[in-house]
């Protein structure tokens, strides 16, 4: 395998670390946002529940509402990783933690009014982002991009399981 393109590949995997941090710089600057991309996917999770959002196991659970683990779960972070992301959502008021009826060591997170402001908020501004990324790129290359992405994370999955 050739050198330069082991290369070039790290070289891209860096240059898309740095496009991820400018589009959440994005969202945290952007007038009405404030809210990095993992924390609009944390509030987006909770807010959609199990239907679109976090996958919760528990059909008996609003569809507004998620459990730590969930959040884990579906967003693929560390579970300190997610309860560093609540807290600065729940101290910003975003979100309500309380402490499941039925089984007191699960926590139920919930999205408050300021938080589902906050959502609509940043949903638009990504879609605006969005629309204009894949404008810039077209439609061909933002498809090719994405079954790209798809597959390079299916074989890093593949290959890191072998070393596990």
């Amino acid at each position: 395998m050739q050198d330069d393109l082991k290369q070039d590949v790290l070289h891209a995997l860096f240059y898309f670390k740095k496009a991820s941090a400018a589009i959440s710089r994005f969202l945290v600057n952007a007038e009405g946002g404030g809210l990095s991309v993992t924390e609009l996917s944390a509030l987006n999770c909770i807010e959609g529940g199990g239907e679109k959002g976090c996958d919760t196991a528990d059909a008996a659970r609003p569809a507004d509402q998620t459990t730590h683990h969930a959040m884990h779960e579906t967003l693929a972070v560390s579970k300190a990783a997610v309860s560093q992301i609540l807290g600065s959502l729940e101290k910003r008021e975003y979100i309500q933690r309380e402490t499941d009826r039925d089984n007191r060591r699960k926590i139920i997170i919930t999205v408050t009014e300021k938080g589902k402001t906050a959502v609509d908020q940043g949903k638009k501004q990504m879609d605006t982002l969005m629309s204009r990324i894949i404008t810039g790129l077209g439609e061909e290359d933002a498809r090719h991009f994405v079954r790209l992405l798809d597959r390079f994370a299916e074989v890093v999955d593949e290959e890191l399981s072998k070393v596990d």
